[in-house]
């Protein structure tokens, strides 16, 4: 009996801590799929208190994020690729985004120095070509 209540309490606690940033990620698309590219990069960011350290680099990213539809067409809706957790200190989670005209890779990256996940990085790009044909070499190859 005891076993299986420590087992219910680690799956709440570990339930518990990936809400705290899948709630982020949730946010961040539900601004950006209303149209508001800029909230959404400022709503991921908020968790991260020396992120105005490097506010040029934010900036470059609301730039960049507001112009992708220009340059890949209507946004149509994301796919979870993945997520990558290490020591359930730093989790790395990917998203395919899909455009009209082409996907963008968009990852999010959250450390726990504490109790609390932090941003610890966000970018997007569409230069997945060459993982997409090197994966598919490996499982088409079995192995």
């Amino acid at each position: 009996m005891k076993t299986k209540v420590l087992v219910i309490l680690s799956l709440l606690i570990l339930s518990k801590s990936t809400f705290a940033y899948q709630g982020e990620i949730d946010n961040f698309f539900k601004l950006y799929e209303s149209g508001k590219s800029l909230e959404a990069v400022d709503s991921i960011y908020s968790t991260n208190k020396w992120i105005s350290q490097k506010s040029d680099d934010v900036h470059n990213v609301k730039t960049q994020l507001q112009n992708l539809q220009s340059l890949v067409g209507k946004y149509q809706g994301k796919v979870l690729l993945g997520e990558e957790d290490i020591a359930d200190r730093l989790t790395h989670v990917t998203y395919l985004a899909l455009f009209e005209r082409q996907p963008v890779r968009l990852e999010f990256v959250f450390y726990r120095p504490q109790e609390e996940w932090i941003i610890y990085s966000f970018s997007f790009d569409d230069d997945i070509d060459d993982e997409l044909e090197s994966v598919s070499r490996r499982k088409i190859a079995g192995y």
